[in-house]
């Protein structure tokens, strides 16, 4: 979790100062390798690409070998781009509910905190608080239900780009493997 900084500075620039941006790629490489199926050979044999653990982060971030984006809407012009950025738009959708629920449930949170004028330390430790809370609510099995009306829709993903020129653009042998993935999906 970071806390502290003014909601004007983009989530990209909080990552690359945070501590996970400085440890992401080590922990994760810890990790083993999930087997992907990308195709089949003439003969019939299945083809599988190793895929390492990722972070999934909206187009707004690099896309990297662990930390995979989804892609941004001049990228969805192909079926297969498509169908992969909504399964990825999907997985980041129930992050953004996250934050939904935790609106709902502190209603704090429906407005900008007139406190951070006076004291910005205890606004950073109120909004610790308030998360430590949030997932103890979850741990235990919360059923209040008021919070669950803050729950936003699901994204959708628009089309627009040559898919070969995306593929080839693509610095993440990661969404690479995905790709391939997914397009072996859709022809199974």
């Amino acid at each position: 979790m970071e806390v502290g900084w003014p909601g004007s500075v983009g989530d990209s620039r909080v990552f690359k100062t945070s501590r996970l941006h400085m440890m992401y790629v080590d922990w994760l490489a810890q990790f083993p390798m999930a087997k992907l199926i990308t195709g089949e050979y003439d003969n019939g044999e299945v083809i599988y690409e190793d895929i390492p653990a990722f972070i999934l982060a909206d187009s707004a971030y690099p896309n990297s070998k662990h930390l995979v984006t989804t892609f941004k809407v001049t990228e969805t012009s192909d079926a297969v781009i498509n169908a992969l950025n909504k399964k990825l738009g999907g997985a980041r959708y129930h992050v953004e509910n996250a934050f939904g629920i935790l609106k709902g449930r502190f209603r704090i949170f429906q407005r900008p905190l007139e406190c951070a004028v006076e004291d910005i330390q205890f606004v950073i430790i109120l909004i610790s608080a308030v998360f430590v809370l949030h997932n103890f609510l979850i741990d235990i099995q919360d059923t209040s239900s008021e919070w669950q009306d803050e729950i936003i829709e699901e994204p959708r993903m628009n089309d627009d780009v040559d898919v070969d020129e995306v593929v080839e653009d693509l610095d993440s042998t990661t969404r690479k493997v995905l790709i391939k993935h997914m397009r072996w999906k859709l022809e199974n």
